[in-house]
């Protein structure tokens, strides 16, 4: 029979509770202990963005996914008969190693619609400047100085008017200062590092840990009263714990950049604060790719999803504000987020997603 490390794999079952809690809680140490221990003192003084401190950084919490995924078949995978051979799941497959590119879609679709609201701002960006083209050059003929922002009743234009403006605003605000930088972020060293790892290797590595190496143990646990599986909801709202906690050494390195004279309690305080809603939203991306993880089974999917919510990163209110150009469209903007949430929240039970939950259908096979 060919070794399970290779083929198929019958999951363990009724793992009790306490056990797994266990196993998640020593990968999530290890994941983060691993950055402090094996990391060189003398790299560890240097600060977090430094291309060298990445690189170290990278490497380990490369090194930590490679161990988690290795010893995951060893820890779960059970001996199988003969019989069982052709019909059970690759060992692989639970941890979510499946290729489902119009299913990866869905899930980047789904992200997207929540971040509507952000869009749109990027758009009417895009629609203010081509409208003060529009003002400066009628204005010029009249001497007059352009404003600071325009309101969204200025007179309307004619649509092939409006394009040709909206094509040169494209091109000043979008597609030009983007080949004006190109270059000079290809030659910066540390710039490529930064998004190699808040884009690619940070993404990937806490989504196996964190999701593919968690989940599945978490599904098949039984809990101490009675026989009783934890249900997906549950799973996916605990898996998340670690997850969060695992952030929560970004207090150590914030409060580490503080100078000795600059460490007062209301410095700390606030830290405290960006902290807990630093951990917040974490715990809460992590149910929301938690529950994805274990609708979809699809460990490239959630990955996508990190990697979209990394690069828009928090919303966009600084149309809020009455100083911004974008004041002038605050209903419009705030109604889009509004829609945004609730297609979003929709999304959930629509066709994006299998009906059924496919890791958990794999996992009680």
């Amino acid at each position: 029979m060919p070794p399970l490390f290779i083929h198929q794999c019958h999951h363990a079952h009724n793992i009790p509770l306490v056990y797994t809690l266990l196993y998640c809680l020593s990968l999530s140490t290890f994941f983060v202990a691993a950055l402090y221990i094996f990391v060189p003192s003398t790299i560890k003084q240097l600060p977090r963005d430094d291309v060298h401190h990445i690189k170290w950084r990278s490497a380990i919490i490369l090194v930590v996914m490679i161990i988690g995924i290795g010893v995951y078949p060893l820890l779960f995978c059970q001996t199988i008969s003969e019989e069982d051979y052709v019909i059970l799941p690759q060992w692989y497959r639970y941890l979510g190693f499946t290729w489902q590119p119009i299913q990866d879609v869905k899930i980047a679709i789904h992200v997207l619609i929540l971040y509507l609201g952000s869009f749109t701002c990027s758009w009417l960006k895009i629609y203010h400047h081509s409208r003060i083209l529009h003002w400066e050059k009628e204005e010029r003929n009249k001497g007059k100085s352009r404003p600071r922002h325009l309101p969204p009743t200025q007179q309307q234009l004619p649509i092939m008017i409006k394009l040709l403006y909206l094509l040169q605003s494209l091109q000043y605000t979008w597609i030009q200062p983007t080949k004006q930088s190109f270059k000079s972020l290809l030659d910066d060293v540390e710039y490529r590092w930064i998004i190699l790892r808040n884009l690619c290797i940070a993404p990937l590595a806490e989504e196996i840990i964190f999701r593919a190496c968690l989940l599945p143990p978490l599904l098949v646990s039984i809990t101490t009263k009675g026989n009783n599986r934890l249900t997906p909801t549950q799973a996916s709202w605990i898996a998340p714990l670690f997850f969060g906690i695992a952030h929560l050494h970004h207090f150590y390195e914030k409060y580490r950049q503080i100078q000795s004279k600059d460490r007062s309690n209301k410095v700390i305080g606030q830290l405290v604060l960006v902290v807990i809603v630093q951990w917040t939203y974490t715990t809460l991306f992590g149910a929301y790719v938690s529950h994805i993880f274990v609708r979809t089974g699809s460990l490239f999917g959630v990955t996508f999803a990190h990697i979209i919510c990394n690069y828009m990163g928090l919303p966009n209110v600084s149309f809020t504000h009455p100083t911004s150009n974008l004041y002038g469209y605050f209903w419009l903007i705030l109604i889009m987020y509004c829609v945004g949430i609730f297609g979003f929240v929709v999304g959930f039970d629509s066709v994006l997603f299998p009906k059924d939950s496919i890791l958990v259908s794999m996992l009680h096979y």
